[in-house]
């Protein structure tokens, strides 16, 4: 296999690899300290720095500000020497430690009071320990090992926990299965709690590394104590330091008292070397911003620095922006070939009904795997695992629902907006709430975010202005899409659909060839560290069970798509006799995108496993995909998948302007004005699709400011608590002959108001929220039909009252 990519690949062969990560070291603005570092910490608090050190044989906090100058001062707080330290909110935990060389129990809340450190006592520990880890998660202070006597020959393994909220009195944590130890290093990042090596018994360096997880990590069941990937060099004391969203700084005073700093991922489980800090001692430092402020002994006395892991990412060259210009080129010739085609209203909303099965299947298919998923989807399986692709076996019986229920039932209305079914089945308040709320979720949400996301992971990783992606991605897409109308729509769809699936193919198969062990690596990465994990077989509804991710996709691949204007249009535009067909292919190419997608994420992770030099320490786990792209793959191909992922954006943002168009000029504009000629009916699509795209460009311009984190998420949460009703109310008119307009809008409401309180309240995880939506609708306002009858003829409108022939 590796040879027959070596020949395809041809002239692009893959790069080496990278060295390892560079570092910026240099004199801080703050000057050297007239104190020693042995035994202190340095905390951050604000623009403040406070640092612990010996005066007149006190062990005293002193002050510096970070900005402006200024010299250390001296503060009348007294401390513990060798006391450990762990940040919570904006202030700091201060534990254990040695007074007059014995050590104390005494635990303390650190915090700025008119510019002097004021301590709060909080609970004592057990017994007193000198060098425990100390770290805070989730409210919760962590206290493990440390040396109980003063000479240092009984380091201990105790781990103990504080509810910060309610300090009321420590537990006993879990049993640390390592041996013990005093002075590791311990950061808590992604969700767990890091520790590095120590001082063991006898006062021999250790190497081991071990990961605290208090609840499973995403896709796992998994909690507790876990060995993961020793340390490079034995180190006695450290520092770590959460650096970026997964990777952990540690500074490792190894044998031979030189400082040498590594990054470990903490999703990789691998390290990277990083260059030594030469002729410096006993190391205390704290993160500041995107560089890291250091305090370290040296001959001359302690000295002040600033520490900086630099990114070590490539950039585009001539040949990407030709690729990237070049599929902008074939997507506006599209446009405008289809735009002669533009001849009446119907055809600007759904092309005559005349669309081939196989474009409106694809189309179908682009329009749901937004950018969102071609991103984040992948991400995720690089997080976590497979199990977000069990979901597609269920792609098969909900195929058999929209190709024979719920697609024949709303294609057979000759409706050309989806909410009309609404005021069919139910009244016309309904529906208008619902074109309402589409239009508003289209412009302000799906069509907005889908711009803004690919935008951000692409600068983040190339450098490629986040406005100059924006900006070009609306232009095109709202000149093809006001300008041809629903046929430039699709077969645009067809391009970048074909585009967005051959890319993470051809990604995955460069990804296995540039491992060193290809094939078997990939095989034996993605089995140790179980990314092959199919399935959560629990009845715990705290992780993503299989049983609820099943019911969730279930239900949205069938009735929410009813309920969906994008979705839903592509059948309305296809001729009846060809529904089946339409459903089909969209079905086949839903599944097959599921599965590349989600190699590509494990791919991806064996990937960084084996070269951690190249990933960036401050880079968000969800651009993993840009990032990938930018390091590994040969120039010109990545012109080719970055424009897979505007390709992804543009498809949604065009459907999103289209739908949102016809439901505005459907329910609203025909409403108001029913005889208006069809010209005027096509200025109208053409000028709200224009004005959809303004208001997305300018809610995106806006989330560009803002700090995203999360994409899949997110996203999932919004659209459950937003859409969960209305997929409820379609549920409702489609299943049932009860239920009347009185309750399904009581359902709607009913299920905004439980979805809130269950993510607010309950443990429950992310991916129930949309089940439960959609239930809560359904129950609420089957009840709520109870009060009154339903008096409307419902022939045509369920599936148990079908229209006659």
């Amino acid at each position: 296999m590796r040879a027959l990519l070596a020949i395809l690949l041809g002239i692009l062969p893959l790069h080496a690899d990278l060295p390892r990560q560079p570092t910026k070291v240099e004199p801080a603005a703050v000057p050297a300290p007239p104190f020693g570092t042995a035994g202190g910490f340095v905390v951050l608090i604000g623009d403040t720095l406070l640092a612990t050190g010996a005066k007149d044989g006190k062990f005293l906090i002193w002050k510096a500000a970070i900005k402006g100058g200024g010299g250390w001062m001296p503060t009348e707080v007294t401390v513990p020497e060798n006391a450990s330290r762990a940040a919570w909110g904006t202030s700091w935990v201060l534990a254990g430690g040695a007074v007059d060389g014995k050590p104390v129990s005494t635990v303390s809340l650190l915090e700025l009071a008119n510019g002097l450190p004021v301590l709060h006592p909080l609970p004592d520990l057990p017994e007193g320990v000198v060098g425990a880890a100390t770290a805070v998660l989730a409210d919760k202070l962590y206290v493990l090992g440390g040396l109980k006597s003063p000479d240092g020959s009984s380091p201990g393994r105790e781990f103990w926990i504080l509810d910060l909220k309610a300090p009321k009195a420590w537990q006993p944590g879990p049993a640390f299965p390592g041996e013990p130890r005093a002075f590791p290093a311990i950061a808590e990042q992604y969700g767990m709690l890091c520790l590095f090596g120590g001082r063991g018994a006898g006062s021999h360096p250790l190497a081991d590394a071990w990961v605290f997880r208090p609840t499973p990590l995403e896709g796992t069941k998994d909690s507790g104590w876990k060995r993961v990937s020793d340390v490079p060099v034995p180190s006695a004391k450290s520092i770590a330091l959460p650096i970026g969203q997964a990777q952990v700084l540690l500074l490792s005073e190894t044998p031979g008292s030189t400082v040498t700093p590594f990054l470990y991922h903490t999703l990789t489980d691998a390290w990277c070397g990083l260059d030594a800090l030469g002729g410096l001692t006993d190391p205390i430092a704290v993160p500041a911003g995107d560089k890291t402020f250091l305090l370290a002994q040296s001959a001359d006395g302690a000295k002040a620095f600033d520490f900086q892991v630099l990114r070590n990412v490539r950039t585009l060259n001539w040949l990407d922006y030709t690729v990237i210009l070049g599929y902008f080129g074939v997507i506006s010739t599209i446009g405008i070939l289809a735009s002669r085609h533009q001849k009446s209203s119907a055809d600007f909303s759904l092309a005559g009904r005349n669309v081939p099965w196989w474009v409106a299947g694809i189309s179908m298919f682009a329009t749901g795997a937004s950018a969102i998923s071609f991103m984040a989807v992948p991400a995720l399986a690089f997080q976590t695992n497979l199990i977000f692709l069990f979901p597609i076996l269920v792609m098969i019986p909900a195929y058999w629902v929209q190709s024979r229920v719920t697609y024949p039932l709303l294609r057979k209305m000759q409706i050309t907006s989806t909410y009309e079914y609404l005021e069919r089945r139910f009244n016309r308040t309904l529906r208008l709430v619902a074109s309402a709320q589409c239009i508003v979720f289209q412009t302000f949400g799906r069509a907005s975010v889908v711009l803004v996301l690919p935008s951000l992971a692409i600068s983040a990783t190339t450098g490629i202005s986040v406005y100059f992606s924006l900006i070009l991605m609306w232009a095109i897409t709202t000149v093809y899409t006001a300008a041809g109308g629903f046929h430039a729509v699709v077969w645009t769809d067809v391009f970048q659909g074909t585009l967005k699936f051959i890319a993470p193919l051809a990604m995955i198969a460069l990804c296995i060839y540039s491992l060193p062990g290809g094939v078997k690596e990939f095989v034996h990465v993605g089995a140790t560290y179980h990314k092959f994990d199919f399935a959560l077989v629990t009845w715990d509804l705290a992780v993503p069970a299989f049983w609820v991710l099943g019911i969730s996709t279930f239900l949205t691949m069938t009735i929410g798509q009813a309920g969906d204007q994008p979705i839903i249009q592509r059948v309305f535009s296809s001729p009846e006799k060809e529904v089946r067909r339409v459903a089909m292919m969209s079905t086949g190419c839903g599944l097959l995108i599921s599965l590349v997608t989600n190699v590509l994420g494990i791919a991806i992770f064996a990937y960084f496993r084996a070269h951690p030099g190249e990933l960036d320490p401050m880079a968000q786990n969800d651009k993993i995909v840009p990032l990938f792209v930018i390091q590994a793959l040969p120039h010109g191909f990545i012109g080719v998948v970055i424009a897979a992922i505007f390709a992804s954006a543009m498809t949604t943002v065009a459907s999103s302007m289209n739908s949102s168009a016809t439901v505005f000029t459907e329910d609203f504009f025909l409403r108001f004005k029913p005889d208006a000629p069809d010209k005027l009916r096509v200025l109208v699509l053409r000028i709200s699709s224009a004005v959809v795209g303004v208001i997305a460009l300018s809610i995106a311009c806006l989330l560009a400011t803002m700090n995203l984190k999360s994409i899949m998420v997110t996203w999932s949460i919004i659209s459950a608590l937003l859409g969960g009703g209305i997929v409820g109310v379609y549920s409702l008119g489609m299943f049932t002959t009860r239920v009347n307009g009185f309750g399904a809008v009581g359902g709607a409401l009913a299920s905004i108001v439980i979805c809130l309180l269950v993510k607010l309240y309950t443990p429950l995880h992310w991916a129930t929220y949309l089940p439960i939506a959609i239930l809560s609708c359904m129950v609420c306002g089957y009840l709520f039909s109870l009060v009154r009858p339903q008096r409307k003829d419902l022939t045509g409108l369920t599936v148990f009252t079908p229209a006659k022939i």
